[in-house]
């Protein structure tokens, strides 16, 4: 009988491997000449992939899609560590209710946020939809991941620290910048992590909130509806899965190197 320490070995190759077989499957049929999504493959070419970066609608779908999850990751950890700041180190009436009120979007379908944040922009605000729309609704769903993330940091902090420099004379300002910051950066990391992600990978709200400026996941819904826009849309999703996967390797990496 295996001893449990392989058994568990081995779930967690599978496990992986399951994970990242569908990413491995769509970069190497992007990679197929034939038009047709099936193995095996005839060959290998670059003429999807010519064919993506040629397209200036796909290239300004990926600048959208990368300037709204920078925009929402930067926006939703600010906001997202000022009300952490309070949760975590405040007690107050209310303190409770305004955290779970946070959480909230989580469990609201994006359908919900979409059409309820469209309605306030287009009839109460009379703004149109545009990137700065689909940014503020993507903050709006990243804000409770980030705000989440930096309130677990800052609950484990040790505030011996901060009331020694205080001691010895520091301003709020220098704790903040050179003991807080420091001891509260993994976490701001992630949020900021988390926040692009959230924003890159939703389709539902830049259905509602992006007006002109097709994002990535427009623009692959809107090729997989035509037969013929299949490779295209395989060899763009391939380019963004390579990315963010160099990106979670920074990030595991930065990760490592914190441990040490």
């Amino acid at each position: 009988m295996l001893p449990a320490r392989q058994i568990f070995k081995a779930y967690s190759y599978f496990f992986v491997i399951l994970i990242y077989l569908p990413i491995i499957s769509l970069l190497i049929l992007s990679f197929n000449p034939s038009r047709m999504a099936a193995y095996p493959i005839i060959g290998f070419s670059l003429v999807w992939w010519r064919r993506f970066f040629s397209d200036p609608i796909a290239i300004s779908a990926v600048k959208n899609s990368l300037i709204a999850a920078s925009a929402t990751a930067v926006l939703a950890t600010l906001l997202g560590l000022g009300i952490a700041l309070v949760l975590g180190r405040r007690t107050f009436r209310g303190k409770a209710a305004l955290l779970y009120s946070l959480i909230v979007p989580i469990s609201i379908p994006y359908i919900i946020i979409g059409g309820g944040l469209l309605l306030l922009f287009l009839k109460v605000f009379h703004i149109p939809t545009n990137i700065i729309t689909l940014i503020l609704g993507h903050t709006v769903v990243a804000l409770p991941y980030s705000t989440l993330v930096l309130t677990a940091r800052l609950v484990g902090f040790d505030k011996s620290l901060e009331e020694a420099a205080y001691d010895l004379g520091a301003t709020s300002f220098t704790v903040f910048r050179k003991i807080i910051l420091p001891l509260i950066m993994p976490g701001i990391v992630s949020s900021l992590y988390m926040a692009f992600i959230t924003s890159l990978e939703d389709v539902t709200l830049a259905v509602f909130l992006a007006g002109p400026n097709i994002t990535v996941p427009l623009f692959i819904y809107g090729r997989l509806r035509r037969f013929e826009g299949l490779p295209e849309a395989m060899a763009l999703s391939s380019f963004m899965a390579i990315l963010m996967l160099s990106l979670a390797a920074v990030y595991l990496a930065r990760a490592a190197r914190t441990k040490e």
